[in-house]
């Protein structure tokens, strides 16, 4: 062996022990040891990465971090609520009483979850104030409806149900009166304040008579989106009107420091703290009386510098109960823009995420970075119970908001979960899934696939998407059950529908843009229903449209209007608020609350729907965010088979 051939072989021993040793050391870096690299930061997140917010580094840009972690704030002490027994209204029998013409009256009532199946119905009627008759010649078990014949409408007439148990009449109901010669209507009318430029219209009992009353919410000088800058235009005010009276209650006034507009002005009613009285919630600041008194960012642009409350106030008085700092604002390029536009998107919801207790929720955030604070009141004191952020998660799990939130129980533990757009958090704040599809408008959330365990969620997404642009995604999992396989560009779709409308098909029938599916994943051929809001409305458990200044039914490719259905002014509501089971629509036109009812005869009964959680928490979130287009869903399928 030649000297060259042994040099040569060193040479190539040397080299292997070299790749041996950077082996070594990658397999000690993988395994834990802080091995780093100039300009890289650590090949490990910091021991605290997991369990707070740690600061970031300098080479770090959110959401493009050299570590990630899933809720970082989760606190597994947390205490999710107070309450013994779960808060809930105490409702009377929402008798009612419409005048239809022909001398006859309309009466409808409700039929309580406290009810037993057994449960029957005697109607009866007083005249003048006289000795009350009995209407029905045998217990009414099928329907909480009935019409009245034999009226004398030129006299004043009251009626009331007395509910009947094993042939035993219980107590009376309240009673529904039409003074003589009442008007030939569908609705019941409360008249506003004479400076009232309505908006949203908030649901709730807010003295605890039984009777839901509203919270109507009204600007000055109309709104304005947080993507275009513009000066303040007015203070925002909230008036409370008693529902059995019509009587005006109070009014909240968030004066000139808070912006005017949907984004910086959401709202909800709910009784929070179990007095059956529910408690008005709103973002607001410190007051500032005129536009003078405002702060001088107002002027031109958005009050980015002004405080932020949480606030609640008694219903049944406006009053303040305690109020506590809103999510911080921070850096206004934290949250993805340099104008303020992403920062200022603000909703509220509600909550029981101990299955007793109704927490609030505020919300912070939409196309980035997102926040939700939760708060439970107890002895009129606001206590935090958590925090979820995004801040430290990964891409998949930035910019998912939507223009409303969701909460029910997702997962059958009795506690109500939050759909933040395209990502699910537990009840105790923790994040559970994320489809990754991005932010959308709209959603619906219940009982869409009854063939399906639990409920589903349907999604249309704003954002661009080669596929499952529209879908459909199981709630507890968030799988896609089925989505589109056509593209669909950005901005397409706007507006959705989830409903039974065609018998024809199982399940509910979904449509947005240019799709129309059944809840299986079949596309339906021909015309597209319209993407408006619904209400059951007629005999039938189909539910039907809002459009062409009343109500219509879907058949055969086209909507056909229902007799007798024409209502005025915009939907503020769709809601079960008095009588039977169907829905009523809450309108404004000009200042003037109308609370429309049907007069057609029930073919059926169901437990009024506010007392189901799913649909109650769809309602009270009606009064913040996108309302239009939006309709309550319930617990369990309403429709065909």
């Amino acid at each position: 062996m030649t000297l060259k051939t042994l040099f040569s072989m060193f040479l190539i021993c040397i080299f292997i022990c070299t790749l041996s040793a950077q082996d070594r050391a990658g397999d000690v870096s993988r395994q834990g040891m802080r091995v780093g690299r100039s300009g890289q930061g650590n090949t490990r997140p910091p021991e605290n990465n997991n369990r707070g917010l740690r600061e970031l580094t300098a080479e770090e840009i959110p959401p493009n971090l050299n570590f990630y972690a899933m809720d970082p704030l989760y606190n597994p002490d947390a205490v999710l609520g107070w309450a013994s027994e779960r808060i809930e209204e105490k409702l009377n029998r929402g008798m009612t009483a419409l005048s239809t013409g022909e001398s006859k009256v309309y009466l409808g009532w409700r039929l309580l979850k406290s009810d037993s199946d057994n449960t029957a119905f005697n109607v009866y009627r007083s005249t003048e104030g006289k000795e009350p008759v009995k209407l029905n010649a045998q217990p009414l078990t099928k329907t909480t409806d009935f019409i009245d014949e034999k009226a004398s409408l030129d006299q004043s007439n009251a009626w009331f149900v007395r509910p009947v148990v094993n042939g035993q009449e219980k107590a009376d109901s309240e009673k529904a009166e039409l003074p003589a010669n009442a008007p030939i209507q569908q609705y019941k009318s409360i008249f506003l304040q004479q400076d009232v430029r309505a908006g949203m219209v908030g649901i709730g009992d807010l003295n605890g008579d039984g009777f839901y009353d509203f919270v109507v919410k009204h600007s000055t000088g109309g709104g304005k989106d947080p993507g275009r800058i513009g000066p303040n235009s007015g203070a925002v005010k909230y008036d409370g009107y008693n529902g059995k009276t019509g009587e005006f209650m109070w009014r909240i006034d968030l004066g000139w420091n808070v912006d005017n507009g949907i984004w910086w002005t959401p709202m909800i009613v709910r009784d929070l703290d179990g007095d059956n009285k529910a408690e008005v919630c709103v973002r607001t600041s410190d007051y500032a009386a005129t536009r003078e008194e405002m702060k001088a960012s107002g002027l031109t642009g958005f009050l980015l510098d002004a405080p932020e409350y949480l606030a609640v106030y008694d219903g049944q008085t406006g009053k303040l109960i305690d109020k506590v700092n809103w999510i911080e604002l921070g850096k206004v390029q934290d949250w993805g823009d340099n104008t303020g536009n992403r920062a200022s998107r603000h909703m509220l919801a509600a909550a029981y995420l101990d299955g007793k207790t109704p927490s609030v929720l505020v919300v912070r955030g939409t196309y980035g970075m997102m926040k939700i604070d939760a708060w439970m009141l107890k002895n009129k004191k606001l206590e935090k119970v958590w925090r979820w952020t995004n801040e430290r998660a990964p891409f998949m799990y930035q910019g998912q908001g939507q223009h409303t939130v969701k909460t029910g129980d997702i997962d059958g533990d009795g506690c109500d979960e939050i759909i933040n757009g395209s990502i699910a958090i537990d009840n105790d704040g923790r994040t559970m899934w994320g489809t990754g599809l991005g932010h959308g408008d709209r959603s619906y959330m219940g009982d869409i696939d009854p063939s399906n365990p639990g409920w589903e969620i349907f999604y249309i997404i704003e954002e661009p998407h080669p596929r499952n642009g529209f879908c459909l995604v199981d709630a507890r999992t968030g799988k896609i059950l089925f989505g589109t396989d056509e593209s669909t560009n950005d901005n397409e779709l706007g507006g959705c529908m989830a409903a039974d409308i065609d018998p024809a098909y199982p399940g509910m029938e979904l449509a947005g843009g240019r799709f129309y599916y059944s809840s299986k994943g079949e596309r339906i051929k021909g015309s597209i229903p319209p993407q408006s809001m619904m209400a059951w409305w007629d005999a039938d458990p189909l539910r039907e449209f809002i459009s062409m200044g009343g109500l219509a039914k879907w058949n055969s490719g086209s909507q056909v209007p229902i007799q007798d259905s024409r209502i005025a002014g915009g939907v503020q509501q769709v809601a079960d608020i008095m009588g039977d089971w169907r829905e009523e629509l809450v309108t404004v036109s000009g200042n003037e609350l109308r609370i429309y009812s049907t007069i057609i005869p029930a073919a059926n009964r169901r437990i009024c729907l506010m007392q189901d959680p799913l649909y109650r928490n769809d309602v009270c979130h009606h009064t913040m965010g996108y309302t239009d287009r939006h309709y309550p869903m319930t617990t369990d399928y309403i429709g065909t088979k």
